[in-house]
């Protein structure tokens, strides 16, 4: 490649250099924030569990942030189906409300009901097994993802290191 960069003028390597630098600390950065993002834990039964802020007892999922930074996922899309070719996208009118904090949660409620608000998706978990997906902007790209078999009542699931565990005290919003 150097041999065709020095054949350029010098105006031309300058601008060849711009781009490339621009193009490859972009997607570096894009790439960095994204890996940051996870799915965290989530609970495919609620009965008495954690309530949302309309005291009712839906299914929701955790979204973590690993980052140093802030992170808005709205716009971005969630499924509970693996090759879902219409993905619930998150709500990407208010970025208060989607707004990540550096090292913090958002719960996701799946409660099928996204008239109570924006962390409201229109989808509900299967307590007999299916999936969770969190997918960019781009409405194809995984972020992350994790398929799950039957699960019990008012017990979450969730990361434990690299591994996925069953919480018998489940903890939306907080470190597991």
């Amino acid at each position: 490649m150097y041999k065709y960069v020095s054949q350029l003028s010098n105006y031309s390597q300058v601008i060849l250099i711009i781009f490339l630098s621009i193009t490859l600390f972009n997607c570096d950065e894009k790439d960095k924030v994204l890996e940051g993002i996870m799915i965290n834990e989530f609970l495919a039964i609620n009965e008495n569990c954690c309530a949302d802020e309309y005291d009712e007892y839906d299914d929701w999922v955790e979204i973590y942030n690993s980052n140093n930074e802030s992170v808005n996922i709205g716009g971005m899309y969630f499924s509970d189906k693996v090759n879902d070719s219409n993905p619930y996208q998150i709500c990407d009118s208010n970025a208060v409300y989607t707004t990540i904090p550096p090292k913090g949660f958002l719960v996701l409620w799946c409660d099928g009901d996204e008239e109570q608000g924006p962390l409201h998706m229109n989808l509900k978990l299967s307590g007999n097994g299916e999936s969770v997906i969190l997918i960019d902007r781009d409405g194809k790209t995984i972020i992350d993802g994790y398929t799950f078999g039957n699960q019990t009542a008012d017990v979450s699931m969730g990361r434990s290191g690299d591994d996925w565990v069953y919480f018998e005290y489940p903890t939306p919003g907080q470190v597991n």
